[in-house]
């Protein structure tokens, strides 16, 4: 027979059926809340083990709306659910809510006020620049070979400069303080290959994977690129590429997170075995005589400021070029500048180089210069300037190329050279340019004349001396600006000149002419050692009368006596401090005399023994 379904009532509010008043199958109500029960087996073992609530709403009266005490579980809700009242009411907030407003519209704006509280999210390496370090500088790729291009996109060009690495493995610069450092996935790439990945989530993420790097992996509130970043909201970190494996050839590199990428940085792995370069000189080539521009002093020829009197040498390079170069101008040897005695004889580049009587070429060639040298000339003159140089005479060379350098070369020369400058000085000792300043009246310089001859105190002479013949063996010479006691010999200098090394050891004299009105004292200031100074107005009877034991020549070495002129009793005419042979300023005095009387001549001897010399002298008030 069919089960019979029966029905359990009960009308007292809150009653609700055990398990032993009901069987499976039955029905329970109770009207008074309106509640229906039913047994359930939920042990599948077809016996009721719970009385289950069927209806747990209740139905406000008249309808309309139900309530529900408890927790409600479902996977979705459709439709628009009512706030209501809370208990208590509304307070005021961000915004107003109404009993009748959506749940879903309320947490909608509630989520837009809150963002607008969030902080901005720290900055992506999106763009920042990636660069290298621990290369080699930025060098430029030499032409007739074609280089390995393992970038992809456009390949490396001759005369193109491209940073150079030649230790197979590269590192970047760190980037700091970037985001997200929670989320994503970071790679390192060179050209097109992965050579690191990592992971990132919540957790402290800084770690080495491959050549990818990921470090200082922290709040974004600890962040010094983004600063001013709320805690506990974001994360930064850290990031660069280390000793990634870099093929031979041009390459290039970056770093991806997400749709961030840094900058693309690119380099040339440069697989070039060539050796350090050299330099090397042959010997010096002379100014020909036969064409040669020379200026005399004191019998001495010397060479002057003219392209005529260029010297000549050739300098050999090996080792120019790899599969790189070094300077963007193409400079392959670099003149360190002009010496003291000689012009600068300027860089030289590689199309001033030969091999086998071809010009190098710009960009040059790749291995240029390798197993056989380039050669190029050098040429360089005197400055214009009176010296003579006896070591170090032409300038130094350097070689520096990508493999090496050959620095601070010179060419070797050791004979001596004479230099007079076409322009005259006052700042050494030139025969016939000897400064006067502020002295008297009248204007030119102090000249060179004959001594007239030996001894202290001869006949005061002013004949012009000739500077380019032979002198008396009791005048003293001026060479490069110097005047000396001079014993040398000429011939083994440059010009070659004469053989002073015989006869003239004995005392020597320089006698100099100023011609000045209006004097009657004077500053001589000279630097040098010395063993006499004499001073004559050769042409004034009454100087020369009251001095005629000694022909008229006054004493530096011995003081003025204080009255009078100096005379035969006293011939001293040194005022303040007296001359000794030594460097500084001494004033002469003549007296009740002046140089108006004697037709403006006056002339000083200076007495030179074995040793002595004299690099300036000067006349003023």
């Amino acid at each position: 027979m069919a089960t019979p379904f029966k029905l359990k009532r009960s009308a007292v509010t809150g009653k609700r059926p055990g398990l032993d008043d009901m069987q499976i199958g039955e029905l329970a109500i109770n009207f008074y809340d309106g509640h229906l029960f039913a047994e359930r087996d939920t042990q599948g073992v077809g016996i009721g083990t719970t009385v289950a609530l069927l209806t747990p709403w209740i139905e406000n009266y008249g309808g309309g709306s139900i309530n529900y005490n408890g927790i409600v579980t479902a996977t979705s809700y459709h439709g628009n659910q009512v706030i209501g009242t809370p208990a208590g009411g509304f307070k005021s907030g961000a915004f107003t809510i109404s009993n009748s407003d959506h749940t879903k519209d309320s947490i909608n704006e509630l989520n837009f006020i809150l963002g607008k509280l969030v902080p901005p999210a720290p900055d992506t390496f999106n763009g920042l620049s990636l660069s290298l370090t621990g290369t080699n500088g930025t060098r430029y790729l030499c032409q007739g070979f074609t280089p390995t291009n393992n970038t992809g996109g456009s390949a490396p060009s001759a005369g193109s400069g491209y940073t150079r690495n030649s230790d197979s493995t590269i590192t970047s610069n760190t980037i700091g303080d970037v985001g997200p450092g929670d989320n994503g996935t970071v790679t390192a790439y060179v050209n097109a290959v992965g050579v690191g990945t990592s992971t990132l989530d919540t957790g402290t993420n800084n770690a080495t994977s491959g050549a990818l790097v990921i470090s200082d992996n922290k709040d974004a509130s600890l962040s010094t690129r983004n600063s001013g970043i709320d805690a506990e909201f974001y994360q930064v970190y850290d990031v660069r590429i280390l000793n990634a494996a870099s093929p031979d050839g041009y390459n290039k590199a970056y770093i991806n997170h997400g749709s961030a990428n840094t900058s693309e940085v690119f380099w040339y792995e440069d697989p070039s075995t060539v050796g350090a370069p050299t330099i090397a000189f042959s010997g010096v080539t002379t100014p020909p005589s036969s064409s040669h521009v020379v200026a005399y002093s004191s019998g001495v020829p010397h060479y002057t400021n003219n392209s005529a009197n260029t010297f000549t040498y050739v300098a050999t390079v090996t080792n120019a070029t790899g599969d790189m170069y070094l300077y963007s101008n193409y400079k392959l040897i670099n003149s360190d500048g002009a010496t003291t005695g000689f012009t600068n004889s300027g860089h030289k580049y590689f199309n001033n180089m030969l091999i086998s009587g071809a010009t190098g070429t710009h960009p040059p060639a790749r291995n240029y210069a390798v197993g056989a040298g380039a050669t190029t000339l050098i040429s360089t003159y005197p400055n214009n300037i009176h010296n003579t140089i006896t070591s170090n005479h032409f300038t130094r060379m350097d070689v520096v190329t990508p493999y090496g350098s050959d620095n601070n070369n010179r060419v070797s020369y050791s004979t001596a050279v004479n230099i007079m400058g076409t322009s005259a000085t006052t700042s050494q000792v030139d025969e016939d340019n000897i400064l006067i300043s502020s002295l008297g009246t009248g204007s030119g310089n102090g000249i060179r004349v004959n001594a007239g001859a030996t001894g202290d105190t001869p006949s005061p002479i002013s004949s012009t001396f000739n500077a380019s013949a032979t002198p008396a063996v009791y005048e003293a010479i001026v060479r490069g600006g110097t005047l000396r006691h001079d014993v040398t010999n000429y011939t083994s200098y440059l010009p070659v000149g004469p053989n002073y090394s015989s006869g003239r050891s004995g005392t020597q004299y320089f006698q100099v002419l100023l011609t000045r009105a209006a004097v009657s004292q004077m500053d001589i200031v000279v630097t040098g050692t010395y063993a006499g100074c004499f001073v004559c107005l050769p042409e004034n009877s009454t100087w020369t009368t009251g001095l005629s034991n000694t022909n008229g020549w006054a004493d530096m070495f011995d003081a003025y006596s204080g009255a009078g002129n100096p005379n035969n009793a006293d011939n001293g005419c040194a005022f303040g401090t007296v001359m000794s042979g030594s460097s500084g300023t001494f004033t002469c005095v003549f007296g009740e005399e002046s140089s108006s009387n004697g037709n403006n001549k006056i002339l000083v001897r200076f007495k030179l023994t074995s040793g002595q010399s004299i690099s300036t002298v000067r006349f003023t008030s």
